[in-house]
């Protein structure tokens, strides 16, 4: 019986090695600074119609490890809010750490991203609103960013379509 599963074994091999080979490991996932280093898409000058006016946005690069970004709300020609954006990598983990009216809050932490997409996912379930900002970069015309609250049942939702500043 040993020889005959032996033969057979032998006989099935060129068969079943193909099928082996096929199988394909995925890539490992991109570290946080890769991913931060991707983000290149967020770089320009970007503004939309929302809350009433006008928002502009300033994004640099992620030149050095490091991308900043400064952001107002022009409403009848007078800033009504302003917001500084820090994204880093910090203990392996990619964060954003905004600066609304230029006071630090607690980080948001990357949560998902997709690299082919341009598109990065930062929450921070402790925040009041809003807990989860999603950027995607739809086309170089074209930036939306997305403030929701999925942790604590709201439903608000503000969604910024950015195009580029004339």
């Amino acid at each position: 019986m040993k020889y005959t599963v032996g033969l057979l074994l032998c006989a099935l091999a060129p068969v079943l090695a193909p099928a082996a080979s096929t199988v394909q490991e995925e890539p490992p996932a991109p570290s946080a600074s890769d991913v931060l280093e991707s983000m290149t898409w967020l770089t320009g000058t970007w503004e939309c119609e929302i809350w009433g006016g006008t928002f502009h946005s300033n994004y640099g690069t992620p030149a050095g490890g490091v991308l900043l970004s400064a952001s107002k709300l022009l409403v009848k020609e007078q800033a009504v809010f302003f917001e500084f954006e820090l994204f880093r990598v910090q203990e392996g983990t990619l964060v954003m750490v905004p600066h609304p009216e230029g006071e630090a809050q607690d980080p948001f932490e990357m949560t998902e991203f997709d690299l082919e997409a341009r598109k990065v996912v930062f929450e921070n379930p402790a925040n009041d609103y809003p807990s989860r900002i999603t950027y995607h970069g739809e086309s170089d015309e074209r930036l939306v960013i997305t403030l929701d609250d999925p942790h604590h049942e709201s439903e608000r939702r503000d969604v910024f379509q950015f195009e580029p500043a004339p």
